[in-house]
């Protein structure tokens, strides 16, 4: 009976273990400094947090960085149990399960500073060259503007670049990630750029799941839970504190 006890108690340690290694969630992101980044301590703020939303459920999270339209696509076809950090799109949500949102992202154009552009209307900006970023959502009024004239780039620094460059006349970037590529990428320009006013708009940023899996409904409610409590104690204040963006 002994014997047997500690078979069983054994056989539950084992299955215990082998239960807790099982939960992982593996998520799909881009480099988008300083946001979340491969060569980042820590991938970045955003991937700081979510890992540690996700670590005080019991999860141990991997973080796989792609081109974004390869991040978007491959979460689709449920590759990956999630994809971060996106914006709200309302066709997205139509496959996709939305996180509570976790940071902030304000959306703006950039130009080159001798360039006499203005706008109050999209409308406005007509006769300009856009850059965007293949794969990106801007804002719903912006994305389905068939009457701009858009060039699509694979990053924000290849769209930055080219704004230097003066191949294109406006970008749409985030200003936090623009600020950072161009002082750790582009420095001699920073005197010659700026954001234009107004911002096109302040973007909640979220996880997203695909619908698709099974898995994905506990996933969200457990990051859900996590970022509530890391909220709540002030690990989300430290870790923004820690990246100097508090």
């Amino acid at each position: 009976m002994k014997r047997l006890f500690i078979f069983t108690l054994g056989l539950f340690i084992f299955m215990s273990q082998d239960a807790l290694a099982q939960k992982t969630v593996t998520l799909a992101t881009l480099d988008w400094q300083p946001y979340v980044g491969s060569d980042m301590p820590g991938y970045g703020f955003n991937a700081e947090i979510v890992t540690e939303a996700y670590k005080r459920m019991g999860y141990t999270v991997k973080i796989e960085f792609l081109s974004w339209d390869d991040a978007v696509n491959k979460t689709q076809q449920g590759e990956f149990d999630g994809l971060f950090p996106e914006y709200y799109s309302k066709e997205r949500a139509e496959e996709f399960l939305y996180s509570d949102f976790f940071s902030n992202s304000l959306l703006v154009f950039y130009k080159r500073k001798d360039a006499k552009i203005s706008y109050a209307s999209l409308k406005d900006l007509i006769s300009y060259r856009i850059g965007v970023v293949k794969g990106y959502i801007n804002t719903e009024e912006f994305d389905s503007a068939d009457y701009l004239n858009k060039v699509e780039f694979n990053s924000d620094l290849e769209s930055l670049n080219n704004l230097v460059e003066g191949k294109v006349d406006l970008i749409v970037i985030d200003k936090l990630v623009a600020q950072y590529l161009i002082q750790k990428y582009l420095p001699s320009s920073a005197n010659t750029l700026e954001s234009l006013d107004p911002p096109l708009i302040i973007h909640p940023l979220f996880i997203v799941y695909p619908k698709k899996l099974s898995g994905s409904a506990q996933k969200y409610q457990d990051f859900n839970r996590g970022f509530d409590i890391i909220t709540k104690d002030g690990t989300v204040k430290e870790i923004m504190k820690r990246s100097g963006l508090q």
